[in-house]
């Protein structure tokens, strides 16, 4: 078996410091460089980060660089293992959408960089590499294009996706390649403009952590909403992240439309829908079978253990020889010869209901309340009462930086390094509850009943609010309500049972079948007196099938969701917002805010700004 890392050394400097100092036109101490080297020639995970800063200097700084050191990159280069089929034991994650992107983005670099050397451990040229790299990446912009991002508004994980594609806008010599990415982190841009709060990224999410969710200035993508947009707390860049290659890209423009946008403090709704639900991945690709469409979109989604997911899963698992790979050797336990030749996986999911079915990201409906004072946001009804892994439901952010949600808190499924860190206390969830949001009031409802998972921990039977006693101004707490006031921004707790105040950050409800309500005001829209009078007149009401509060409801048999009794939809086009209208699936997008607008087709290849 691999080395299995710690992950506080995975998340350690994955760029060298000193390429700031190299984009300066001057040399510098390489120790840096090969510290970088060493990682990446043990394969351990997240050693294609570290590609990304040993590529562009490559390409870009060779001349600061001496002969000993350039030869020692090349080789890593050429050595460099790019994909889970290539010969090798490894300790990489190579499926998640970031590590797609990322992957074959150094893999087409490295092509083009040296396209008639033989590359060590494939014995191919480099043109196979570019050529390979190439087709995966229009795979990659395609599907995202088409549905959004599987990693929707990962404050971690978009990191990991601006970095790679400012890499191919700013060294690729190919324009379309060029003016794909460039196309693709236009709609990323966009997600941060929509979505920030006075440059803080918190919406709903399918991957986010603890230090991240309780304190937004821990967010990964700082930096670069800083370098966008001009918003955030950032003072100094950080050059030990990936987004430094965003930081020091000269080349990218982000279009007026978007940057007006991400400065915009009217109060607006925003409802966004991204990814596929695992039923609907079927109907997108035309090979349920092909290893390099349908089998690495199901896994960027880490649908591996599903039903809809396992027969590829099990295929790609033996036939690319991946019994050794730390996160997947689990699935070892599947590949006999017996269960195929039986056809026992799918029965075997059902009688072993294993917890990894919850990692899977599948398709988020989700609903964001901007006010100039708060923002909420909800991932609507998002697969409720299964298992889950790091999906943020939702939550608030008030003021500038304080943060409040709710989880069912979880234990990681293995004990290993690379998985031992999710789902956890804070981080996504052991059970995933209906959600809803209408307007700034959102309702979360837990059932902790389903059948115990194999991989599960003991189930603790309360859910919980991250709710820091610190970071308010005043607390006004009751037998089933607490109010927080901060600033301009009041925040209300309701429970269905009572609310216990567990330590300084948490407050706990206990039961098998547990409800919170969190609305967020602004106090120059509503007293405090006034907020208080209505959340203390209010009341969750539990029957059988209906959860109920005020005007909202949700029907539990058939996960309609009501608002006064008139059910609501919450199943949402790719974007629904002042700004523009986007349809799933588009052949287009358009963007407007006043007088500006943005065009973008990724099939027609058009990046139109214009003045209307």
């Amino acid at each position: 078996m691999f080395d299995d890392i710690p992950m506080s050394l995975k998340m350690n400097h994955k760029t060298f410091p000193e390429i700031k100092t190299l984009a300066e036109g001057k040399p510098i101490d390489e120790t840096g460089i090969l510290v970088l080297l060493d990682y990446i020639d043990h394969r351990y995970d997240c050693s294609d980060f570290r590609m990304i800063s040993i590529i562009r200097s490559l390409y870009t700084y060779p001349h600061l660089i001496s002969e000993n050191t350039l030869k020692q990159m090349k080789k890593t280069v050429l050595g460099f293992k790019y994909h889970m089929a290539d010969p090798g034991y490894d300790g990489m994650c190579f499926w998640s959408e970031n590590h797609q992107l990322i992957f074959s983005t150094v893999e087409y670099l490295a092509g083009c960089l040296y396209p008639h050397e033989l590359f060590t451990n494939t014995k191919e040229t480099g043109l196979f590499h570019q050529n390979r790299g190439y087709q995966q990446l229009m795979y990659w912009f395609k599907t995202r294009f088409e549905f959004g991002f599987v990693e929707f508004h990962s404050n971690t994980y978009y990191e990991e996706d601006v970095a790679p594609l400012s890499l191919l806008i700013e060294l690729s010599k190919d324009p379309l390649i060029i003016k794909q990415a460039t196309i693709l982190m236009d709609l990323l841009m966009l997600d941060f403009a929509l979505l920030n709060h006075k440059g803080y990224f918190s919406a709903a999410s399918g991957r986010c952590y603890e230090s991240q969710k309780k304190d937004p200035n821990q967010q990964d993508i700082l930096d670069i909403i800083k370098k966008a947009f001009d918003l955030g707390p950032v003072q100094d860049y950080d050059y030990t992240r990936l987004s430094a290659a965003f930081v020091l890209n000269e080349t990218y423009q982000v279009p007026k439309v978007i940057y007006e946008i991400a400065h915009d403090v009217t109060t607006k709704i925003i409802k966004d829908s991204n990814g596929l639900y695992l039923g609907e991945v079927k109907d997108y690709f035309k090979n349920p079978k092909d290893y390099y469409t349908t089998g690495l979109y199901l896994w960027s989604m880490e649908a591996f253990t599903n039903h809809q997911s396992i027969d590829i899963t099990m295929a790609m698992f033996h036939d690319w020889h991946l019994k050794h790979n730390t996160f997947l050797k689990n699935l070892s336990a599947f590949d006999h010869s017996f269960i195929k030749r039986l056809n026992l996986l799918k029965p075997l999911l059902s009688l072993l209901n294993p917890t990894t079915q919850g990692v899977a990201i599948q398709r988020a409906n989700v609903y964001t309340y901007k006010h100039k004072d708060f923002m909420l946001s909800t991932a609507q009804m998002h697969v409720p009462k299964t298992f889950g892994d790091q999906q943020h439901i939702g939550g608030a952010i008030l003021d500038e930086h304080i943060s409040v949600f709710i989880t069912h808190p979880a234990q990681a499924f293995f004990e290993d390094n690379s998985r031992n860190f999710s789902p956890a206390y804070w981080v996504g969830s052991g059970i995933l509850p209906y959600a809803f949001q209408h307007e700034n009031t959102a309702l979360y409802y837990y059932d902790l009943s389903p059948r115990k998972g194999l991989f599960e921990k003991e189930r603790a039977l309360f859910t919980h609010a991250y709710f820091n006693e610190k970071d308010f101004d005043q607390i006004h707490a009751f037998t089933q309500v607490v109010i927080g006031v901060k600033g301009n921004t009041l925040i209300g707790l309701v429970g269905l049972n009572p609310i216990e105040r567990f330590d300084s950050i948490e407050l706990r409800q206990y039961g098998k079948y547990t409800a919170w309500i969190m609305c967020v005001a602004s106090t120059e829209d509503i007293s405090l007196e006034s907020f208080k009078n209505d959340l203390l007149s209010s009341k969750i009401i539990k029957t059988k099938h209906q959860i109920h509060y005020t005007a909202m409801s949700i029907d539990l048999k058939t996960h309609v969701c009501y608002v006064d009794d008139i059910p609501v939809s919450t199943d949402y086009e790719r974007l629904e917002s002042p700004f523009g209208f986007i349809e799933r699936n588009p052949e287009s997008i358009q963007i407007n805010y006043h007088t500006l607008s943005l065009k973008l087709s990724l099939k027609e290849l058009i990046r139109d700004e214009s003045l209307s």
